[in-house]
């Protein structure tokens, strides 16, 4: 669970950032709908992106007039041969809008309620003794606005607490998910996955989905991840608990499945449905939250988006659909530059995909970029080094062709971009870094910041 999640980075995720080098510049969309050749077209472009970005394998699903016009798995298995259709991702965050769905069925079926207390049924012990964990609710969870931080370990303390009276604000957490989760499993007394298992899954013939994947059963088939620069990253801690945040392991026929049944739907009553696309919070002034999806609003055509993206080191994958016109995009990578090719692929799938994009992950116009200080080599040199996030994981800064550039396992290289001395923005992307230093000038941490989520790398001292 420790680990960075597509809001953190905004994302968080669902986290798309724009391209760094010039190879991997953002294509421009096609202002018709894609025909079946232009369709066969992307293949070209795609396993290009992967060559250059050293994605090892991707797979897309395009959804027109609610049915799967294109579905493919490109690049090859550890052993050289084609990458099967049914290849097995993990896709993370996206595990979040499965559970949401999960949910309101539940809520549908009469089973559960959006505004009962969780207290009822769960209390973290870690909060018990604040007032604010008889008021939290299942709205307050799936619009994120639970109160909590993305992950309890981001504080250091590494206990759980709420930073705000749950309803007031957006802020993106895991650990809200998760509460839920424990408020369900307990009142139910059946697992995620049982209840996944019979609502979800099972229903849509998605036989392939789970939230506990033991890292053996169908192996041959599995997305091995990697990072960015193509090297494998060795997973040996495969979940032994289902989550609701992250670790849903999945084919790109499966999550088509469950794409389909969100856009027809989702055997919601419309009311219920309206809830669950209507703003319960906002993110930026482009970008809101509903119950699980985020919302795009605004698009031609009086069209609206619902997305939702995941990372983790080694994963990155996408979901957006266009509930009015039946149409929708599903990006699954297995390596940490997946993330740009996730954003290109879904510029190149829609004729709003450009601005689809850019409403997700940047709260400004369209090529509006903030100004760019310029900075002495001597000035950027002191933040080089290495640092440590809280839970371990190692970051390096270097000095690179007279910028900085940020490593962390689980993204793509960052280039920060001074608009202080301290203080650093990243190009279409919400989320700013900064530096603090020693009373003596030396530097002690670089920080990454996003809405109230700050994850803290303090230096390492050779």
């Amino acid at each position: 669970m420790k680990l960075l999640t597509y809001q953190i980075l905004f994302a968080t995720i669902f986290i798309l950032f724009q391209p760094i080098d010039s190879f991997c510049q953002p294509i421009t969309s096609k202002k018709t709908i894609r025909t079946k050749t232009d369709l066969n077209d992307l293949d070209a472009e795609i396993v290009q992106w992967q060559k250059d970005l050293n994605v090892p394998n991707v797979a897309i699903s395009i959804i027109e007039n609610g049915s799967v016009v294109k579905s493919k798995v490109y690049g090859n298995l550890s052993n050289g041969k084609p990458a099967p259709k049914d290849m097995i991702f993990e896709v993370a965050s996206i595990t979040k809008v499965v559970f949401s769905t999960l949910v309101l069925k539940l809520v549908q079926a009469g089973e559960w309620n959006l505004d009962e207390p969780l207290a009822k049924y769960f209390v973290d012990p870690e909060v018990a003794a604040d007032p604010f964990s008889k008021q939290i609710t299942t709205r307050h969870v799936l619009s994120q606005q639970s109160g909590f931080d993305n992950w309890r370990w981001m504080k250091a303390s590494g206990k759980l607490t709420f930073n705000f009276k749950p309803g007031t604000r957006f802020n993106y957490s895991g650990e809200g998910m998760e509460y839920l989760r424990a408020a369900i499993e307990n009142k139910f007394h059946k697992s995620l996955s049982q209840l996944s298992d019979s609502l979800i899954f099972k229903p849509l013939q998605m036989l392939d989905t789970h939230h506990m994947w033991d890292g053996k059963t169908n192996f041959e088939r599995y997305a091995r991840m990697y990072d960015a620069d193509g090297k494998e990253i060795k997973k040996t801690d495969f979940s032994i608990q289902a989550s609701a945040a992250a670790g849903l392991t999945t084919t790109i026929d499966d999550l088509s499945k469950f794409a389909i049944e969100v856009l027809n739907g989702a055997h919601l009553s419309k009311s219920l449905y309206d809830e669950m696309v209507a703003t319960q919070s906002t993110i930026n002034p482009n970008l809101q939250q509903g119950l699980g999806w985020r919302i795009i609003n605004g698009l031609p055509k009086n069209e609206y988006a619902l997305q939702h993206g995941g990372n983790d080191p080694g994963v990155a994958a996408i979901v957006v659909l266009l509930p009015k016109s039946k149409r929708g995009v599903i990006v699954l990578t297995n390596a940490d530059n997946g993330l740009i090719l996730c954003n290109n692929i879904v510029r190149a799938a829609f004729p709003e995909g450009q601005e689809i994009i850019h409403k997700a992950f940047k709260r400004t116009k369209p090529n509006e970029v903030p100004k760019i200080l310029k900075l002495s080599d001597s000035i950027l040199k002191a933040y080089e080094g290495k640092y440590k996030r809280e839970d371990g994981v190692d970051v390096t800064v270097t000095l690179k062709n007279n910028g900085l550039v940020l490593r962390m396992s689980g993204i793509p290289l960052l280039n920060l971009l001074p608009q202080t001395e301290e203080n650093f923005f990243l190009m279409d992307l919400d989320a700013t870094v900064f530096f603090t230093k020693n009373s003596d000038g030396t530097v002690n941490a670089v920080s990454i910041k996003d809405g109230e989520n700050i994850i803290r790398c303090a230096k390492v001292i050779d």
